[in-house]
């Protein structure tokens, strides 16, 4: 008896399920605290769609989301560094699964090299996290989260319009 429908490969079933998962976990993290009613449902339904289309632009915003709340709320504590690694991880799932249908096995040479890169985005996590607890709240107000936030969001687009490769 099959669990899974034929051809369906199951590495690639459970990078799909990470992507679903990883950001939603993310954001149970908030808890006892309930997140926004928008937020609540926005996160499962966009990773949803992002799990099914993993290369789709969809794919930002559920760690937008997620990290727009804990930014917002200006939240600092260890949970923030387990988000960290939850949102990294549910981008590497969706960076694999983008190589192929959901009928392609996930080769191991690919994941151990998305791995490794996922482990050195990783290493200034924590320095960051630490140089954030140090600072003095009246040079670091509650909304420093929420502007490097954007900062690294406007960043991210730029540098995206600029290595764009030109339709030809």
């Amino acid at each position: 008896m099959r669990l899974l429908p034929p051809g369906v490969a199951a590495s690639a079933l459970a990078l799909r399920a990470a992507v679903l998962v990883l950001p939603c976990l993310a954001l149970v993290l908030a808890l006892p605290e309930v997140p926004h009613w928008a937020v609540s449902f926005g996160v499962p339904l966009s990773a949803a769609v992002w799990a099914r289309t993993p290369d789709h632009a969809i794919g930002v915003v559920p760690p937008v989301l997620v990290g727009g709340w804990w930014a917002s709320h200006g939240v600092v504590d260890w949970r923030l560094l387990l988000v960290a690694a939850l949102l990294l991880g549910a981008h590497v799932a969706a960076t694999l699964a983008s190589y192929g249908p959901v009928t392609l096995a996930l080769d191991p040479h690919l994941a151990r090299l998305w791995l490794g890169r996922a482990l050195l985005v990783l290493v200034p996590v924590p320095l960051a996290w630490l140089a954030v607890r140090g600072l003095d709240p009246a040079w670091a107000p509650p909304g420093t989260w929420l502007v490097t936030g954007v900062l690294t969001v406007v960043l991210l687009l730029v540098t995206a319009r600029l290595v764009r490769a030109e339709a030809r």
